[in-house]
């Protein structure tokens, strides 16, 4: 076959050609399209322990069970004998039937949690209709909110030996840990359907979800957008469930001092007794300190701060008012999320409360923390990572000897006259002990109701809506080509974006893609010179 003669300078016919040599391949490459895609994702609801989801669209012409599929994130270490996400026994649908839209949301919240794999409250959060698909999952591969995260991503697979195609060997640290690998997931290329949104897709802001336009390819973030309320869009509304909002389980003796006497070195204010893992679920609204007054007079807590070691100060004093009488303890209690009458429902009406604010900015860590007293915001200004300044300062660790805990128990300790920072000298709170421990109460809403999804997330779950583009088959042949982008180029360049996403071959390119200028111009006269060259 003999050559064509060069029509430009080798400069501009060098980079024309790869331009030309690109969209080619394009054009060969087949548009493999799968049966079922993910066209939404609410990965960061504005209460996250509950309904994360993604909607998945069938556009095949049969119906898809998904009973057995496995969902997992990108790096996720590989499991052995994978449980279904999706299974039969615990979701009460599992089909997407041909050309519906599904959604699939994370339905277990804890074991043995009465609303679990409940599609009634979903529905009723969203104003669902029965006709809309909901399949309930277990096992969910949890989504990241940070951007560039690995769990930025989710793939379903129908087997385990899908699964297992897309597992590979990954050396998770060569610079301290050379030659040790870790089995993870490394790609989706076997899986049924699969979103990794990690990389220019909108970003989150606690209670839209994203949702592609049905214009392009749904795996380029550029073809995503972030919903907002509005008049297109569903907002979730409250939804109350039958239940309690604490545990039952928690056992402590709160407000009964330790015996014994303290030493004349003491401190005027001791630390006897924390409750940091409480079985509730959120834990933090029922934690609480139990402070006692080793003095022979009263003090006022007024202006006092209590915080325990992390990387977040207070503003200001977080008690406004409280005494203790010598002698007498006082408990300090999460006033931010626990009301007080609710708080003396579960422990007693008995108790010298003290409430406390901003409690959320020191949430008690499970294990190990330091929690200290300071009698002045001045004093506490710039050392709540050292605690020097305190009144009383006391640190727990369970690997220091400290009770291990296990959602429930408080620590106490054993009496006045012991050392507190010996964990031996501390016990777990427990049912008949000497210093009389007993159970919380039962507390519920004031209709034996409680709030189990707050509402107030934004998106369309179960609606998918191809957005609108404008009309870029400029020259009227009946496609979307070259030459219409040239036509775009010299005309309305603004249009360029709807060219992308109806650019046949492409499925839509990203935003990325988009030439400049000057490659504009270059590629529309080659794009130009196509026609001519295929009669030719």
């Amino acid at each position: 076959m003999s050559k064509r003669p060069r029509r430009f300078s080798l400069g501009v016919t060098k980079g024309i050609g790869v331009t030309l040599a690109a969209l080619s391949m394009l054009a060969m490459t087949p548009l493999t399209h799968a049966q079922l895609e993910i066209t939404e994702i609410m990965f960061n609801p504005n209460n996250d322990g509950v309904w994360e989801w993604i909607e998945v669209r069938n556009t095949g012409g049969s119906a898809v069970d998904l009973d057995g599929y496995l969902g997992f994130n990108l790096m996720d270490a590989e499991v052995a004998s994978p449980n279904p996400t999706i299974d039969s026994v615990n979701a009460a649908n599992t089909v997407i039937g041909a050309g519906e839209v599904a959604v699939i949301y994370d339905g277990f919240i804890q074991t043995g949690n009465a609303q679990n794999y409940v599609d009634e409250n979903f529905r009723a959060a969203w104003g669902l209709a029965p006709s809309v698909p909901v399949i309930s999952a277990s096992f969910w591969p949890g989504l990241s909110n940070s951007t560039g995260s690995d769990g930025q991503s989710i793939a379903f697979w129908a087997n385990a030996s899908d699964y297992a195609a897309d597992i590979s060997p990954v050396e998770d640290d060569p610079i301290n840990e050379p030659g040790v690998f870790t089995n993870r997931v490394t790609s989706f290329a076997n899986a049924a359907f699969s979103i990794n949104y990690s990389t220019d897709f909108p970003a989150d802001d606690g209670a839209g979800s994203i949702e592609w336009s049905g214009n392009g390819s749904n795996q380029v973030g550029s073809n995503w957008s972030l919903n907002e309320a509005g008049p297109n869009t569903v907002t979730s509304v409250e939804v109350q469930v039958p239940g309690i909002i604490n545990s039952t389980s928690d056992i402590g003796n709160p407000g009964i001092a330790p015996a014994g006497t303290a030493p004349a070195n003491a401190p005027d204010l001791m630390i006897t007794e924390i409750l940091y893992d409480s079985g509730a679920s959120p834990e933090r609204p029922w934690e609480w300190i139990e402070i006692y007054n080793t003095t022979d007079a009263t003090i006022n807590l007024a202006g006092y701060v209590v915080d325990d070691i992390n990387n977040t100060a207070h503003e200001s004093a977080n008690i406004a008012s409280g005494m203790i009488a010598a002698g007498e303890t006082a408990v300090l209690f999460n006033a931010d999320e626990t009301l007080q009458d609710d708080f003396e429902t579960a422990w007693g009406d008995t108790l010298n409360l003290i409430p406390v604010t901003n409690w959320g900015a020191m949430a008690l860590n499970n294990g190990s923390d330091t929690v200290g007293l300071w009698n002045s915001f001045a004093s506490y200004s710039d050392d709540h990572n050292v605690h020097s300044n305190t009144i009383v300062s006391q640190a727990y660790d369970e690997a220091a000897g400290f009770p291990a805990l296990s959602q429930g128990p408080s620590i106490t300790l054993g009496g006045l006259d012991l050392d507190t920072t010996d964990g031996v000298n501390w016990d777990n709170a427990a049912q008949g002990d000497l210093i009389g421990s007993f159970n919380a109460a039962e507390v519920s809403g004031g209709t034996g109701m409680v709030v189990f999804h707050a509402g107030g997330d934004v998106g369309t779950p179960g609606t998918f809506t191809v957005d609108t583009l404008a009309d870029v088959d400029l020259d009227n042949d009946g496609d979307v080509d070259g030459a219409d982008f040239l036509l775009i180029q010299q005309t309305n360049p603004a249009l360029i974006p709807d060219w992308q996403a109806q650019y046949p071959a492409s499925g839509g390119l990203s935003a990325a893609a988009v030439p400049e200028p000057t490659s504009v111009a270059l590629m529309g006269v080659a794009l130009a010179c196509l026609p001519f060259a295929r009669r030719k």
